[in-house]
């Protein structure tokens, strides 16, 4: 792109050295074209310069992700300060101990999926709120993770959705 100020620095000189009457319709339209052309350059390449810094900086974090990738648990602790916990035990399960946690809730006969949509449900005995997913047959059973009654959801609605209100009007 370093073509592009050359090229408008030549056009500037040629109208200099032509005999253009800067005070008639043609030549302000030729001046005007040559000052854009020339502000135009300008922000090219100054977004050329903040592409090439974009693309430094993109390939540093890919690096850093390529080193976190290939280090063991001992190696990932050099990236975190000695302050800070680290634990990699997969049988550590942050949901078990609150039963106020939202679950997600499918067919006992349906498998899990990666990503799903989901729908707020209300549980029929306990009238606690839980989600399902969208793909699931509308007939499906489920059983409740508040209650733990077998239960078919009720879908929640503006009409039966459970409201939170500031804590000066409970």
């Amino acid at each position: 792109m370093e073509n592009l100020g050359k090229k408008v620095g030549f056009l500037k000189g040629m109208m200099e050295g032509m005999s253009f009457d800067a005070d008639s319709a043609n030549g302000k339209l030729m001046a005007g074209i040559v000052d854009l052309l020339g502000d135009l350059s300008d922000r090219v390449e100054a977004i050329d310069e903040m592409l090439d810094d974009l693309n430094d900086y993109v390939e540093s974090i890919d690096e850093d992700l390529s080193e976190l990738e290939g280090a063991g648990d001992d190696e990932l602790e050099d990236y975190f300060d000695d302050d800070e916990e680290l634990d990699f035990d997969d049988d550590d399960d942050m949901f078990s101990s609150s039963e106020d946690k939202l679950h997600l809730l499918r067919p006992t006969d349906a498998p899990a999926e990666e990503e799903e949509s989901l729908a707020g449900n209300l549980c029929p005995k306990c009238s606690r709120m839980f989600f399902t997913s969208l793909k699931d047959d509308g007939n499906a059973e489920y059983i409740c993770p508040h209650c733990g009654e077998r239960i078919k959801p009720v879908a929640l609605t503006p009409d039966n959705a459970p409201i939170a209100k500031p804590a000066d009007e409970a």
